[in-house]
């Protein structure tokens, strides 16, 4: 509820009886004076004489106030609109400042440090997990930001729409940017509902999440002999695991910021159409990169162009450090050059992946990489062909001829944020997938902050895109154990998989982990411990529901020293009575007092699958995949009458699936009934099944098959009279 105060100029929000934000104003966006307030079914729009106006809005489904800022120019001649912040608002959340925390795309903080977020900020208390979401919905002109402070053992936000610089025409108006505001019992779920008010606010349907392989940090662009034969060996050994999509990197085209043809004297001297269609025969997404955006004013392509090329205001071409020469979004012709480059790439060569690095300089603003924290960028110090554009704008529109470019079946990923965190609002609705950090460079820290860039933006994962957290490294510079928690926290939370090795000489017991850990499962995890530890150590991944219900909790130690960690199943709305198994340890876990209880050594983690007890059996873990049966079991049904457990699993051709049944924790034994069997088409398929451990409350099933298919399988029990064979005391 919105509460406004026309004398004092003030308002209030509230949930239920209480204000959690109790006082705010309208900073200098609406100057004192004469104010027309106009009152709608679920508006408040109130009006300066200046032409300055606010509108809240409340929307069936949407559990915020939403709330736009509006500029009428009615000077009689144009208007330069650099930003717009319009409202300082303290916020109460029932807890002295100091036990509050704020969450932004940087990180964890105390509330009391203050700090400038890109794209949203979330404040809350770590024992409860409520809050405060604070967000920008829409980045179609402006670049979103939220400032935090502690003032008076209070917070004090401000959002902040910045322009750079954006020309008005008189009588026009500016219509602002869409500001989000809620309080939530779980301030992640805020997180969440806000992705999902962006996602419905741009209409985003997110794609299935692909799993891969890049060039860059093994082989630069790789070549024109080595990729065909990298092509084939995936093919043979990856593919039907989920793997599906090879990417070449920088380093092929014919100069370095100059996208038109391939080098001839480079990696790929017989152009990039072969190599793509070497990719697409093996059944093979083609990926290419490029800078869409950043280009070499100097190429002879560009001679009788030099108009294409965003300016200084001494008439420079705008040139950013690494990313190159700034190209004109908002110029008709250097929109069509581009569109030209892509269309090639896409329909003439056959690549359908792009990777579009340097994305920032589409907004001509300088490089804030790798330190992306808000600070002097230069935004809105360009001239660009169009007066009245904005940074913003121009980006977006470069980004929408690239999509266009490309198809609708062309996967867009964007790299990286960490350059300039505005292209994160920026990029919005436009990409499949943005890289959230840095590049990791093969190293424990780079991983690290990859890690922590993308808990922090976690719920725009399937939401709003994939986020992608740098690649899988496989190399013997990294422990199994550290390959296996990388890989077990990106299959888990379900982001997007990539790996960068001459694969064919990886050794077996890492191809293993890339291989329990693809396909993507599509679904949605959430962290557990997000306001209390930074990167989370706990994640969450809930499926199905009621008796095929199925709970993944991966507990990760990313520190360098062994930890203890426990997490309590009520926090997981899971009974106290459960089953778990541990994949990597291929063990039953036991539940203590309601809880699970691990220890774990340095880098390192345990990936365990819980389940409700029940009275009858449950298929508790597979081998498919890390996930034990999210992305494999298709199916289970347990038969009470005939005392028959029946299942499908999409099983790899292959690949020995392995199912485990638990047995129930009840005063009767369990045992099996008869052989376990397959349905008759799968035995004429040549599929076969077999009891592999049929002793103890544990028990295991093994199927093989000659061909990736899925396979009807059924498991017979019998129940009698337990026995206590424990010695008997003497009378």
């Amino acid at each position: 509820m919105v509460q406004y105060e026309a004398k004092a100029g003030t308002f209030s929000l509230h949930r239920g009886p209480k204000a959690f934000i109790p006082r705010a104003t309208f900073g200098d966006f609406l100057p004192a004076g004469e104010r027309k307030l106009t009152i709608g079914p679920r508006m408040l729009r109130i009006e300066h004489a200046s032409g300055r106006a606010v509108k809240f809005l409340l929307v069936d489904g949407l559990p915020f106030v939403l709330m736009q800022a509006s500029i009428q120019n009615r000077t009689g001649k144009p208007l330069a609109v650099g930003e717009v912040v319009p409202l300082a608002a303290t916020v109460d959340l029932g807890v002295p400042l100091g036990d509050l925390r704020t969450l932004g795309y940087d990180g964890l903080l105390v509330a009391d440090q203050p700090r400038t977020r890109f794209l949203s900020l979330a404040a809350a208390n770590p024992k409860t997990g409520a809050g405060l979401v604070c967000g920008w919905v829409s980045h179609d002109r402006a670049s979103g930001l939220v400032w935090s402070r502690g003032d008076q053992d209070k917070l004090h936000v401000e959002p902040i729409s910045q322009y750079g610089r954006v020309i008005v025409p008189p009588g026009k108006t500016l219509e602002g940017e869409t500001l989000a505001l809620g309080h939530f019992d779980n301030a992640a779920e805020g997180l969440e509902k806000f992705a999902e008010a962006i996602a419905k606010h741009y209409a985003i349907h997110v794609k299935p999440v692909p799993s891969g392989y890049m060039t860059w940090y093994h082989a630069r662009a790789l070549d024109e002999k080595r990729m065909p034969q990298l092509a084939a060996w995936c093919a043979a050994n990856l593919k039907r695991y989920g793997f599906d999509f090879l990417q070449i990197d920088d380093g092929w085209q014919v100069a370095e910021r100059d996208f038109t043809a391939h080098n001839p004297k480079g990696p790929y001297p017989s152009g990039m159409k072969r190599t793509a269609d070497a990719m697409t025969q093996q059944g093979f997404l083609a990926g290419i990169w490029l800078t869409p955006f950043g280009w070499d004013h100097k190429r002879a392509v560009f001679a009788d162009h030099q108009d294409w090329f965003v300016k200084r205001h001494d008439g420079s071409v705008y040139a950013v450090f690494w990313g190159g020469d700034c190209l004109d979004m908002s110029h008709p012709a250097a929109r069509e050059f581009l569109r030209e480059t892509i269309d090639r790439m896409s329909h003439s060569w056959g690549y359908k992946f792009f990777k579009l690095d340097g994305l920032w300089a589409g907004m001509a603003a300088g490089i804030l990489y790798p330190d992306p924290t808000f600070r002097p960028d230069g935004f809105g110090d360009a001239v660009f062909h169009h007066p009245q554009t904005s940074n913003l704008e121009a980006f977006r529109a470069g980004l929408k001829v690239v999509r266009q470019a490309a198809g609708p079946e062309a996967y867009l990923l964007g790299c990286t944020v960490a350059q300039n965190m505005r292209t994160l609002g920026g990029s919005i609705g436009l990409v499949d997938g943005i890289r959230t950090g840095i590049d990791s460079g093969r190293s424990w820290p780079g991983i690290l902050a990859n890690v922590k860039t993308s808990t922090a933006m976690y719920f725009l994962h399937g939401r709003v895109w994939h986020n992608d957290p740098d690649v899988l490294y496989l190399d013997k510079s990294f422990t199994l154990d550290q390959v296996r928690e990388f890989a077990s926290w990106i299959a888990i939370t379900g982001q997007m998989y990539m790996v960068s090795e001459w694969l064919p000489d990886v050794p077996a017991e890492r191809l293993e982990v890339v291989r329990r850990t693809i396909p993507n499962h599509n679904l949605r995890a959430r962290p557990v411990d997000l306001f209390e530890t930074f990167p989370a150590r706990i994640w969450h991944l809930p499926s199905g529901e009621g008796d095929r219900r199925r709970d993944v909790v991966g507990l990760f130690n990313w520190d360098d020293k062994p930890r203890s960690l426990a997490v309590d199943l009520a926090r997981l709305g899971l009974p106290r009575r459960s089953v778990a198994y541990d994949f990597w340890e291929d063990q039953c876990v036991d539940i203590r007092q309601g809880a699970l209880r691990v220890e774990l050594g340095p880098r390192s983690c345990r990936v365990i699958s819980l389940r409700p007890a029940t009275t009858w059996p449950q298929v508790v873990s597979t081998s498919r995949h890390v996930t034990q049966g999210v992305v494999d079991l298709a199916s289970e049904n347990w038969d009470s009458p005939k005392r028959r457990l029946v299942g499908v699993s999409r099983v790899v051709g292959g690949d020995p699936y392995e199912i485990r049944v638990i047995m129930p924790a009840t005063a009767e034994t369990w045992q099996e009934a008869d052989s376990p069997r397959v349905s008759p088409a799968d035995v004429q398929a040549g599929v076969s099944i077999r009891s592999k451990q049929a002793k103890g409350p544990l028990k295991r099933y093994v199927i093989e098959s000659p061909a990736s298919r899925e396979v009807r399988w059924e498991l017979g029990y019998v129940v009698s009279p337990h026995v206590d064979h424990s010695p008997q005391p003497r009378r």
